[in-house]
């Protein structure tokens, strides 16, 4: 088994079931004490986990979930890598595409960087459908319904019964924290809504600055594995790179 292999199994083995012991690791895995004792240094460098005494526990820093910003608060951090990601997902958008794109202030600049002639953009975004409305290159549909002001984004029974008959070619959704194979939001109303958007598109894109990486949010509405292209900027380690690799194609500047 691959070293890459081997401490993604004790990821998930974690998941699972907390806290793992050394001794219960080496007979899973069919391996020597001193293997998983530098596996378990190795994946605590990247603070993905917490070493205890005779085994490894969950990081710390994936315990306390962090507070919602507010929409004026999102705008100015990570600025530049917000604009590397806009940049790379208005390359995906080509001629005549039908696109989902939702809330979030990275998905917001988008519309900076789009060189087609045509495209219909649908979101439930106001402040994205802000940026697209009064440009005759772009169908713009707003999928109205409950409004959530912290985020701009609308909720609900409404889209939810607009959404699930409704097929597009690409969405882009923005996530709040990814962990592993999980994607999390910070609103369960929001996250069932982008589920049922990405299970609606022929191509689901994660959209994710590299500070998102290995937290946690409120809210888990998709695995990763089910996704097509996570997009994410320059400063997503080399170590983030060949973990989150196994699980869906990366797409960086």
């Amino acid at each position: 088994m691959l070293k890459e292999e081997r401490q993604q199994k004790i990821l998930e083995l974690l998941e699972q079931r907390k806290i793992i012991r050394i001794t219960d690791v080496t007979i899973l895995l069919n391996v020597t004490d001193m293997t998983i004792r530098r596996d378990l240094k190795e994946l605590e460098d990247k603070n993905l986990l917490t070493r205890i005494h005779g085994g490894a526990k969950l990081a710390e820093i994936n315990e306390t979930l962090p507070q919602e910003l507010s929409h004026i608060e999102k705008q100015h951090l990570n600025l530049s890598e917000k604009q590397e990601i806009a940049q790379l997902v208005a390359e995906e958008i080509l001629d005549g595409d039908v696109v989902f794109i939702g809330a979030g202030t990275t998905l917001e600049l988008v519309y900076d960087y789009l060189t087609v002639n045509t495209a219909t953009i649908l979101t439930n975004s106001i402040f994205v459908f802000n940026k697209f409305q009064m440009d005759s290159r772009f169908e713009i549909i707003l999928i109205g319904g409950n409004y959530r002001p912290i985020t701009g984004a609308f909720y609900g029974s409404i889209p939810h019964t607009i959404l699930k008959d409704i097929h597009v070619d690409k969405a882009f959704i923005g996530v709040n924290a990814i962990h592993l194979n999980s994607l999390y939001n910070a609103n369960a109303d929001e996250g069932i809504i982008e589920r049922q958007v990405f299970n609606n598109a022929l191509k689901a894109y994660v959209i994710a600055d590299s500070s998102k990486f290995n937290q946690k949010a409120f809210y888990h509405f998709y695995d990763l594995t089910e996704a097509d292209l996570l997009i994410t900027d320059s400063n997503f380690t080399a170590d983030h790179y060949e973990l989150y690799k196994q699980f869906i194609e990366i797409k960086l500047p």
